[in-house]
Formats: C-alpha cells, structure tokens, sequence
C-alpha cells in the first residue's frame, strides 16, 4: 500500500472539513499521514524526516513559500525517489499556476493513480543569510534582486489580507516611489552587467508575484534558467506593459532584456534576495541549475 504523505502549512490545522474530504477521496487504498508547520523552517524538517522513512508521495498543502521549504527538505534527503504533490492553498500559488495545478483533491488523487509525474529543475543559490553567514538553499520558481528584493523584504512577516495580486501590487507601486535603481556587478559564462538595475530575476517558473507572467519562456524542465534584467524601467513603463506581463508575454523594450543560463552570479553585496516569495537574505550571490531534481505531480 503506497503511503501518501500530506505537509500542510499550520494555518490549515483548524480546517477539519479538508482534513476530512482528503480521507474520504484516499482511504483505504492509501495510507495517510498528516503533518502541520508550526514555524519558518519546520516544513523542511518534515520533509526531510518523511523522505528519509521511504514515504512513496508527499503532498503540500500550502503556497510557494512552504513549498520552498519542501522542496528543500526533499533535497536534503538521500532518497530522491518521493514524488511530490501541491495542493494550492497559499496566496500566491504561482508555481502550481503554471504547471496546471488546483486545489482539487480528486484531480490530485487521479494524477497519483496515472502516475502522472514530471521530472523538475530546481535551482541552488548560496549567499548570506539575515545573520550574515554563508548559506545556500534550493528554489523552485523564482529568485530575484532588486526591486523584487526589497519588496520581498518589506512584506516580510507582513500581513496579506488583500490577497496576493493586490498585496504585491501595492507593494510594488509603495516601494517604486521610494527606490532608487541599484548599481549591480550581474554575470554568467557569456554576459555580464555592470550598471543601474530596477530588478534582476532568475526564473525556473513562469509567474511570481500573483499572476505576473515575468520569464514567458522559462520551463522548469529544459536544465536551464531563464533571466530577465530590467534596468532604468519607470513606474510608468511598468504600469503601462503590465496587461502584457499580466499575459505572460515579452515586454519590447530597449531596457528589458530576456537571457538564459546554467549558472549566475549577483557580485555586488548587501543587495536583499527574494526568493520564492520570501526574504531570506543578501548578495553576493550564485545560483545554478540541478537538472531533473525531483519528480512532481502534474498534469
């Protein structure tokens, strides 16, 4: 009998309804098992831990921060072979916008039952954390600096009761006002950067923030990360491409430019990193890619 593994983010402990609609779709051909995240963090314990007892699948119940932690937790284990899951329930939900997924429990448990999986890139970024001492951990959607940087930092701990869209939204528009283009040291095998940037973004995902469709031809399974530099853009240049950003396409502009690449690095120091929605630190930073990392659920 395969055990399914659900980690659920600690918010949900209290929604005994989906506890229970997930029990009536699954029992008794699966063996269940349900974990709460109980602190930043406490989501890469359980992953690891459950990893490490064989579990066949994990299932996250949460949005693309706990998922981050997952992932990283899956990574830490030596057993490669657990296939992963996402039931969206944060407030972004931008990773499982682009590969189809929704919070529908039957469409989950008929993805386990056509074993319908795909082998994932992850990226690996090393750089300095909030204490300011090396660190290293792995994403799965997007790591950006610059004006994503800052955003991800003053929303930190931050409530978002308006919603993903219109939190990161305002955010973006607040934080317009006050920033000032950074002067960043950007390189890859093939190019380097050195001057004023409004943001630099590494993407193995299509979409962040919400629904902004920022990297269109990012794939999250060709061993490549696509990366967009935005350098001098203007509050009114944002606004007025963000139909087309919204819709995933390319914004025609001198000063956006569309890259790819294996390996990255952000030279100049103290620049805030997102990542994956969450603040977890500052530059200098290096990112590379780990092909076909993991296996996950989808359509």
């Amino acid at each position: 009998m395969s055990h399914i593994a659900f980690i659920l983010h600690g918010k949900l402990r209290a929604n005994n309804h989906l506890v229970s609609k997930i029990r009536s779709a699954f029992s008794p051909k699966f063996d269940l098992s349900f974990s709460y995240t109980e602190y930043s963090g406490h989501g890469i314990e359980l992953a690891q831990n459950i990893s490490n007892s064989n579990a066949d699948y994990i299932i996250a119940i949460t949005g693309d921060g706990t998922f981050n932690e997952v992932i990283n937790g899956v990574m830490l284990s030596p057993n490669k072979k657990v296939k992963l899951g996402l039931l969206p329930h944060g407030t972004g939900n931008d990773f499982a916008r682009m590969l189809g997924l929704t919070d529908d429990i039957l469409a989950l448990k008929k993805l386990i039952q056509n074993n319908s999986v795909k082998n994932i890139d992850v990226g690996l970024a090393s750089f300095k954390n909030l204490e300011g001492k090396d660190a290293s951990r792995y994403f799965i959607n997007i790591s950006d600096v610059g004006l994503g940087g800052f955003i991800a930092k003053k929303l930190s701990g931050s409530s978002k009761w308006l919603g993903a869209t219109l939190t990161f939204q305002w955010a973006i528009v607040s934080t317009f006002l006050t920033y000032k283009h950074q002067l960043m040291k950007i390189r890859t095998d093939d190019f380097l950067y050195e001057g004023k940037i409004l943001s630099y973004i590494i993407a193995n995902g299509k979409y962040f923030g919400g629904g902004l469709g920022i990297a269109p031809d990012a794939k999250p399974d060709d061993g490549l990360l696509e990366i967009v530099l935005a350098t001098e853009i203007t509050l009114w240049e944002y606004l007025k491409n963000l139909t087309k950003i919204r819709a995933c396409k390319k914004v025609e502009h001198p000063k956006m430019n569309y890259l790819r690449a294996k390996e990255i690095f952000v030279e100049t120091e103290n620049q805030p990193i997102d990542m994956d929605g969450e603040f977890i630190g500052y530059s200098p930073m290096k990112i590379s890619i780990v092909p076909h990392a993991i296996q996950i659920l989808c359509p």
